[in-house]
C-alpha cells in the first residue's frame, strides 16, 4: 500500500505520546513494506530541523514540512470566539501546509490518508479534490474532553467561561466532523465506545500505542532493554514522574500531588526521594523548596530514567487517550500508581498490574504500601511487565491496523 500520514507537528524527536505514536506507525508501515509518505506542520513550539533527521529515520518515509507559528495570539482568539469558530482548530490552517499538502497529492497516488488527529480535517477537502484515497482519521485523543475536564479544574472567573467555550466549541466541530472520513482509528476501546456514543457510524478499529517486543523494548529511544537485565541500578525509596510541564494537565496533576501527597508521604519515610522529569518547566513552578525534591528537567533517555527509579506516578484529572508513559513504566516491570483519568484506555487490573487512586489520601495510602512492602511492589512491577507483553505488542497493532486497511480497499 501507498500511505500518507499527515501531521500537526514533525514526528521527531520521539518524545511526546503523539510523536511516538506516528512514529510507530511510520517504521510498522514501512518494515511491513509499504511506501509511506510523512507530510508535517512544523509549529514553531515543537520545531525540529529536517536536516537533521536522523539517516535511519529518513529510509522509513519521505519526509515534508511547512513550518507554522501556532502560538496563542490573543487577538485572533477573540476575533475566533465573537466568529463562533475553534480557535484551537483555526491556528492550525495554513495556505502554506494546504499548498505542500495538494503538491504531494498530485505527483503521488496513494491508498490510504491517515489524518493524525482532528486538528488536520480542516483539510479533509483538499486530500478528496486531488486524492481518491480512503482518509482515514485516527485519534489520538477525543479531544473536547481534555477541555472539558480542564475546564472543571478551574473554580470561577473568565478563565473557566473561556476554557468551557473552547470546550463547547471543540466538542462541535468534533461531532459535526465525526463521520466525514471513511474510517476513524481510535488509540483505545474505551475511546471508540465514546466515539460510537457522539454518532460515529464509521468503520472503527483501535490502534493503541504499544512496544516491540522481541526479547527487547525499543520505545522513545535507541536502546533496547532485555527484559530480565537489569543494567541501571534502581535508586531506592526514589519516586519518579516524566511529563512536559508546559501541557496544562500535567502541572495541575503534579502541583495536586506536591500540595496533598507528598507531605503526607514525606512525612512517614523521610527518606523517600521525588524526582520530576520533563519539558518545559516554568520559571513559576512552584514548591521547589519541598523536601526531597529533584527537579531533572529533560531527560536524554526516557527509558533509562524510568528504570532507574523504584515507583512511578502518573496524578493526572484532565486529558484524553492513552499515557505513553504509563506503558513504558509497566514494561519496565515499575510499580505505577495512577489516577483513573491517568490510566483511562489501558485495560489494567487495579490491585494486580497498577494502583488506582483519585484523592490524595488513597494515592499516599498505596506509595506507602509500595515503599513498605518490597515484595509486593515487586510483583505488582512483573504482572505490569507480563501485562505490556501480553497486550501491547506494536507488531501485532500494526498486522491488524494493515488488514483493516485491506477491507477498506476492497
Amino acid at each position: 500500500m501507498r500511505i500518507l500520514q499527515v501531521c500537526k507537528k514533525f514526528p521527531y524527536p520521539l518524545r511526546d505520546g503523539e510523536v511516538i505514536a506516528i512514529h510507530q506507525l511510520t517504521r510498522g508501515f514501512h518494515d511491513a513494506g509499504h511506501k509511506v509518505t510523512v507530510a508535517a506542520i512544523n509549529t514553531r513550539k515543537h520545531f525540529f530541523p529536517p536536516a537533521e533527521l536522523p539517516v535511519e529515520n529518513q529510509e522509513l518515509a519521505d519526509f515534508h514540512s511547512v513550518l507554522l507559528d501556532t502560538d496563542v495570539n490573543w487577538w485572533d482568539a477573540l476575533r475566533s470566539m465573537f466568529r463562533g469558530d475553534s480557535y484551537n482548530i483555526q491556528r492550525f490552517v495554513s495556505p502554506d501546509f494546504e499548498k505542500l499538502l495538494s503538491g504531494i497529492l498530485l505527483k503521488n497516488e496513494f491508498d490510504i490518508v491517515q489524518l493524525e488527529g482532528l486538528y488536520l480535517l480542516p483539510y479533509l477537502l483538499t486530500v478528496r479534490k486531488y486524492s481518491k484515497a480512503k482518509v482515514v482519521l485516527r485519534a489520538h485523543n477525543i479531544e473536547h474532553l481534555i477541555w472539558e475536564r480542564n475546564s472543571k479544574l478551574v473554580k470561577t472567573g473568565a478563565k473557566k467561561w473561556y476554557l468551557q467555550t473552547l470546550a463547547a466549541r471543540m466538542k462541535e466541530f468534533e461531532i459535526y466532523n465525526i463521520n466525514s472520513c471513511d474510517a476513524l482509528i481510535p488509540i483505545s476501546d474505551v475511546d471508540a465506545a465514546k466515539f460510537i456514543e457522539l454518532g460515529c457510524k464509521l468503520p472503527i478499529h483501535s490502534c493503541p500505542i504499544g512496544m516491540n517486543i522481541n526479547g527487547s523494548l525499543t520505545v522513545s529511544d535507541k536502546i533496547s532493554f532485555k527484559f530480565p537485565e537489569r543494567e541501571i541500578a534502581e535508586e531506592k525509596d526514589s519516586l519518579a514522574y516524566i511529563g512536559s510541564m508546559d501541557w496544562l494537565p500535567n502541572r495541575e496533576g503534579i502541583e495536586w500531588f506536591l500540595e496533598k501527597v507528598w507531605p503526607k508521604v514525606h512525612g512517614q519515610y523521610p527518606k523517600a526521594k521525588l524526582f520530576l522529569a520533563g519539558r518545559n518547566f516554568p520559571e513559576d513552578f512552584p514548591d521547589t523548596k519541598q523536601p526531597n525534591l529533584e527537579l531533572v528537567g529533560e531527560v536524554e533517555n526516557a527509558r533509562a530514567f524510568i528504570r532507574s527509579k523504584a515507583i512511578i506516578i502518573v496524578p493526572l484529572f484532565s486529558g484524553s487517550g492513552i499515557r505513553v508513559k504509563i506503558i513504558e513504566a509497566m514494561a519496565e516491570g515499575k510499580p505505577v500508581i495512577a489516577t483513573t483519568v491517568a490510566a483511562e484506555g489501558i485495560d489494567i487490573t487495579n490491585g494486580e498490574n497498577i494502583l488506582i487512586a483519585d484523592d490524595a489520601d488513597g494515592f499516599a495510602r498505596h506509595i506507602k504500601k509500595c515503599l513498605n512492602d518490597a515484595e509486593f511492589a515487586h510483583q505488582l512491577g512483573e504482572n505490569s511487565r507480563t501485562f505490556v507483553k501480553q497486550h501491547y505488542d506494536i507488531r501485532k497493532h500494526i498486522e491488524h491496523l494493515l488488514q483493516f486497511y485491506q477491507s477498506l480497499l476492497k
